[in-house]
């Protein structure tokens, strides 16, 4: 992916209301195009980087346990 996708994605994201980003989240997974998911996966990158070494061990035991 592009950087100046990734970051346009984070600009267009920043200041979202709890409601906007949750529908941009489920409208994502929704819509099941594969376009969508790289979107999701910048999201996702984020939120990882964000983590305790703890808390992505539990992540990762988490998605396990769905594979």
């Amino acid at each position: 992916m592009n950087m100046n996708i990734r970051n346009a994605l984070i600009s267009n994201l920043q200041g979202s209301s709890y409601e906007d980003l949750k529908n941009t989240i489920e409208s994502g997974i929704n819509s099941k195009e594969e376009t969508i998911l790289p979107g999701l996966g910048v999201l996702f990158e984020l939120y990882y980087h964000s983590l305790s070494n703890q808390d992505k061990q539990t992540l990762i035991n988490e998605i396990m346990q769905l594979l």
